[in-house]
This record gives structure tokens, sequence and C-alpha cells, in this order.
């Protein structure tokens, strides 16, 4: 599907959904009773919808349609719930443990869903302009290899320019930085990393390093700034893929509780 039949589709979606909140309003004021009724059960439809798309993206499932078109779908949807969901309870207090349980597992399924919705637009954009994309699963086995260039290149220094310059830097800073992934707050805000702050204490060295040793030096430059670059990207990717273990089961216990709500609801009026 190509981005105008895109736009179109969605057009004609928003439409057909507005008309249909547009007749629930209009309803609300012959039979407020039918109206909560009718949105109650419209949410949890909607509620469906959107998890449809996570379990979408599961191997076992039949992917049906393009990933943007059901992403569009997903956060057309979400706004919408709101709509539906102020329309569904008025104006008044949630009353009871079920609708208080209920309004806060929505409120944490909106607001982690927006919040994610922002985390996609700014760092999908941040990835992009950080140069080639690294698979997130093969960040620690990438990190590892770095970790023993790094060590040979120190090691090499010892044993065949017999200094030890790189390899007091080595245990001074050096280890705990390609001991695992670093400096995750800085990556995230874009602020200074202490990769950076390698740099400048190794460069700070050259004034007593050897034509041999700066050459070594050089190499050991590329490896830190190719290790802080990696640790930029598992901070990105990482924020981007463990977001969902907060909205996710959010997202599931709003539907199974929703669906238990409906049903006492339905009991309750029946009986």
């Amino acid at each position: 599907m190509t981005f105008v039949s895109r736009h179109w589709v969605a057009i004609a979606a928003w439409s057909v959904l507005i008309l249909l909140l547009a007749c629930l309003y209009t309803a609300s004021v012959v039979s407020p009773y039918r109206t909560t009724f009718l949105s109650g059960w419209l949410l949890f439809v909607f509620f469906l919808v959107l998890i449809m798309y996570n379990l979408r993206n599961r191997p076992p499932f039949f992917r049906l349609g393009a990933s943007i078109d059901w992403f569009q779908l997903h956060v057309s949807a979400g706004l919408l719930t709101f709509v539906l969901f102020v329309l569904h309870i008025g104006l008044r207090v949630p009353n009871g443990l079920l609708e208080v349980t209920l309004t806060l597992l929505y409120a944490a399924c909106a607001v982690s869903g927006i919040v994610g919705l922002i985390l996609l637009y700014v760092l999908s954009r941040r990835l992009a302009m950080g140069g080639e994309a690294v698979s997130f699963e093969r960040i620690p086995i990438m990190r590892e290899r770095l970790r023993e260039k790094i060590e040979d290149v120190v090691e090499r220094t010892v044993s065949e320019d017999h200094s030890t310059v790189f390899a007091d830097f080595h245990e001074r800073q050096l280890a705990s930085f390609l001991d695992g992934p670093r400096n995750y707050w800085s990556h995230l805000f874009g602020a200074a990393s202490s990769g950076r702050a390698l740099l400048t204490d190794l460069g700070a060295l050259d004034r007593d390093l050897g034509e041999k040793e700066r050459e070594r030096a050089e190499e050991l430059r590329v490896l830190i700034h190719v290790k802080d670059d990696l640790d930029y990207q598992q901070t990105l990717q990482g924020t981007l893929k463990y977001w969902l273990f907060i909205h996710v089961p959010v997202a599931y216990s709003l539907l199974i509780l929703s669906f238990v709500h409906a049903i006492v609801i339905s009991v309750y009026t029946t009986g």
C-alpha cells in the first residue's frame, strides 16, 4: 500500500469512527443508559483491535497487512478510545473497586502509549542520524570482540614496546568501561558520556608516547569510539524494546478486566 492510499484509508477509517461517535452522542440524549452500554462494548472491541497489533507481530500469527498500516490503526484506535472512555463514564467519578481499577489501568495504558509514541518518534530519528544500524541481539557479541581487541592492543604495547602506559590506563579507567554497557542516561538524553571522556584522557597521554605507541593509541581511539557507539545503540534500541514490558502487560490486564466488567454489568442488569 502506497503512502497516498494509506492516507486515504486512514481518512476513511476516521470518518466512519467519528460518525459512529456522533451516533452514540445523539443516542445519549435519548437514552443515557443505552449509550453507556454501547460505548462500553465498543471500548472493549477497540481494546481487542489494539491488542491485535501486538499479536500480529508475534511469529505464530498470520501477518495480514503491512506493519506500518497496523501501527497507524493502533495509534488511531488508541486516540479514539479516549473519547469513548470519556463518553462511557461521563462526568462522574468512578465508583467501586472494579471501576477505580479499570480507570487506573486505562490511564496507565494511555500514558504509557503516549510516552511510547514520543520515544518512538524521538529515538528512531536519533538512531537514523547515528549512522549504520546494529542488530540489538548482536551488540553483546560485538562488544565482547571489541574488549578482546583492546586488551590485545594493550598486551602488545607491553610485550613489544615495553611500555606500561596503556596497561596503567586500562587498569585505571578502561577496564570498567569495557566491562559492559555504560552511560545509559547520558546516551538516552544525549549528554556527554564517559566514552568521550576516555578519548580526551587518552589524547592527553600523547605527549608522553613514542611513534609506535601513538599508532597503538590511534587503534585504541577507534575501538573506544566504536564501543561507545554500541552502548548508544543498545540504550536507544533497548529503551524502545523494554518500554513494551510496561505497556503490553497493562494493556492485557485492561482487556481482561474490562471483559469481566462487561460480564458483571450484563448479568446485573439482566438479573
